[in-house]
């Protein structure tokens, strides 16, 4: 007879969690479920893809207890990924082996293919450790480079292996041209692919640098030796320039090689001292800056002012403002300027400006170290005062301004102060000054033109107007201009100069180029606001296209227009302004060799309806009217002008 042995068991086994992750080195509690019947007691044992209890490849797994009356087991996953990578943990009853249950456990990096610190700052030639993790199996070789070179250069930095998975970067003594730069490990493993890993480096300079002397005083000619003084770099190197200019050139001084007669350049950067050779003559810009730029942080510079002295070797000074009318009691700044000399400084003074006569000590006045000057509080006889400023490093130098002080009338401005000589038309003459009484007549200022008084009118205390005919600017003369306040005696201000100039209307062109960028002895006419501050005043206030004869737009600056293709065409603008007057000549500046100065004929004339002042000015442009921006001149029938720049664009 035939006999069959059984367990007796019917039983099933689940795992749970039945499937999950865990990162390397990590751990995991699994559950061993049983149902069935025949089964005494719950017993299981614990295997890793068959191996009991697991080993270091695959990770390991021991029993844990119970939870509720359930076998625990705690997984622990190995340091690196299996291959494959996913394991089954086996929990097999210990009653019947053949009764199992299996879950299934992803082994995952904890820090995939990394690299710690991911970003770093380091100074020049300073170092920085760095570790690199990887994802893959033991027995990987670690490479690692900068900016793709192996092993890095001095350019960008070296770096080098101090284990299996570190690194130490050096940073290179001069600033790298592409900062930051990019440090990466790669791994490679016995089998499979290869895998990488990087981090950012920012290269950071602390490098400071100094000229020394760090000033310097010489004469024309002479020479004087600067050395660069450069830290927190072994790079000491340096380029010198002057005014920005790389070794400086004969006008505003060189730099040469120490030692060198005739004066010999240095080449490129260099270290140690070098002499510098002040110009035959005074600069343009005086002192001038002798600076020294380091190679390793082109970003990092020192330098040295050296002032080219006079000829005569001594200071010049100016002081500034030169005369000055001032009240009794009143106050004035003035400022003194110093060249020639290193120190600066003035030391202020005030005496009578007549020798022997006027006042003294502080019936002058008083003046402070920084140049304010406060006036007496009554005028002295004479009534003029000196103010000195006197070079502290030269004291054989100084300049004085002149202070007059004064309770009766004083003119300062005269607006204009020049006219052309045939004006057609009288216009307003404005005094500007002080201590004029209002109104008008007998009982208040006059302005006397050549000592004879004229019919005037005193808005202020600070401002007379009266009229010049045309015939009194026919001929170029100068005229006396001065202010009466009535009284017994009249007190009279200072006589003032009014200039009639010949008449000249001329146009020239300045033509510059490259090869020729300087114009010498040309006449630039400067339209100044010469009758601003008289009763009528001319302006261009707005400015538009006019069509349909009376509808004036107001556009802004430029207008453009466009050129016909062939023939020529009208284009229409109007101008609004204070008493303008189609009487008067509107012209365009033009391109060089235009006729007459310009390409673009012009007539103009009044409009009708719109608002007093409105001129229309008709535009007569051709196929060959050049393109680009015009200006606007405006000149009256006695010569002065008005301007509007870069009213017009020609397209």
């Amino acid at each position: 007879a035939s006999v069959t042995l059984t367990s007796g068991v019917s039983v099933t086994i689940t795992v749970s969690p039945a499937s999950v992750s865990v990162p390397t080195g990590g751990a995991q509690l699994f559950t061993a479920n049983t149902t069935g019947a025949g089964v005494s007691g719950t017993g299981v044992t614990w295997s890793v893809n068959g191996i009991s209890g697991g080993d270091s490849t695959v990770g390991t797994i021991a029993a844990a207890g119970e939870q509720n009356g359930s076998p625990v087991a705690l997984y622990t996953a190995p340091p690196v990924p299996p291959s494959p990578a996913i394991v089954t943990v086996t929990a097999t009853s210990t009653a019947d082996s053949s009764k199992f249950g299996s879950a299934s456990v992803a082994i995952v990096c904890a820090n995939a293919n990394s690299i710690l610190p991911p970003t770093a700052s380091v100074a020049l030639g300073q170092t920085q450790s760095f570790t690199a993790s990887f994802c893959m199996a033991a027995g990987a070789t670690v490479a690692w480079d900068v900016n793709g070179i192996a092993g890095g250069n001095s350019t960008v930095g070296t770096i080098a292996a101090n284990g299996a998975d570190s690194a130490t970067y050096t940073a290179p003594v001069d600033l790298p041209t592409a900062n930051p730069v990019t440090v990466q490990a790669m791994a490679t493993p016995p089998s499979g692919s290869a895998a990488t890993a990087s981090a950012t480096i920012t290269v950071v300079s602390d490098v400071t640098i100094s000229v020394v002397p760090s000033a310097a005083t010489l004469s024309p000619g002479q020479r004087e030796s600067f050395a660069a003084s450069v830290t927190n770099t072994t790079d000491a190197r340096v380029s010198w320039q002057v005014n920005g200019v790389p070794n400086g050139n004969s006008t505003l001084g060189q730099i040469c090689q120490s030692g060198t007669n005739p004066c010999v350049a240095p080449v490129g950067s260099s270290t140690g001292s070098v002499d510098y050779l002040a110009p035959s003559a005074t600069p343009p810009i005086n002192p001038v800056a002798l600076t020294a730029t380091s190679s390793a942080d082109p970003s990092q510079s020192g330098s040295a002012t050296i002032l080219i002295a006079n000829s005569s070797g001594s200071a010049a000074i100016t002081v500034s403002p030169p005369y000055v009318f001032l009240a009794p009691s009143a106050s004035m700044q003035f400022v003194a300027a110093v060249s020639g000399a290193e120190n600066g400084g003035v030391t202020w003074s005030v005496s009578s400006a007549v020798t022997g006569q006027g006042c003294a000590g502080t019936a002058c006045g008083s003046v402070t170290a920084s140049g304010l000057y406060v006036a007496p509080s009554s005028a002295p006889s004479p009534n003029a005062i000196s103010l000195l400023a006197t070079s502290q490093a030269d004291p054989t130098q100084s300049a004085a301004a002149t202070i007059v002080l004064t309770n009766g009338p004083a003119i300062e401005v005269l607006l204009p102060s020049s006219v052309m000589a045939g004006a057609v038309e009288g216009f307003p003459l404005a005094v500007q000054g002080m201590n004029f009484i209002e109104g008008s007549g007998s009982t208040a200022s006059s302005i006397l033109v050549n000592g004879v008084p004229r019919t005037t009118t005193c808005s202020t205390a600070n401002e007379c107007v009266t009229a010049i005919n045309p015939s009194d600017v026919q001929s170029a003369a100068t005229l006396t201009v001065q202010v009466e306040n009535p009284g017994n005696p009249a007190v009279f201000s200072n006589p003032v100069p009014f200039v009639i100039v010949p008449f000249d209307i001329s146009v020239d062109t300045i033509a510059l180029s490259s090869a020729a960028p300087v114009a010498a002895s040309k006449n630039i006419v400067v339209v100044e606001p010469t009758t601003e501050a008289a009763s009528s005043p001319i302006s261009v206030d707005s400015i538009g296209l006019l069509t349909g004869g009376d509808n004036c737009g107001d556009q802004g600056s430029p207008l453009t227009i466009t050129r016909p293709s062939s023939g020529t065409s009208t284009v229409s603008l109007c101008i609004f302004g204070d008493n303008l007057d189609p009487t008067f000549t509107y012209s365009f500046t033009g391109p060089a060799g235009a006729p007459n100065g310009s390409d673009i004929g012009v007539t103009a004339s009044s409009i009708t309806g719109l608002f007093p002042g409105t001129i229309e000015l008709d535009l007569q442009i051709s196929s060959a009217t050049l393109p680009g921006l015009r200006t606007l001149f405006i000149t009256t029938l006695n010569n002065d002008r008005a301007v509007v720049s870069g009213m017009l664009e020609v397209q």
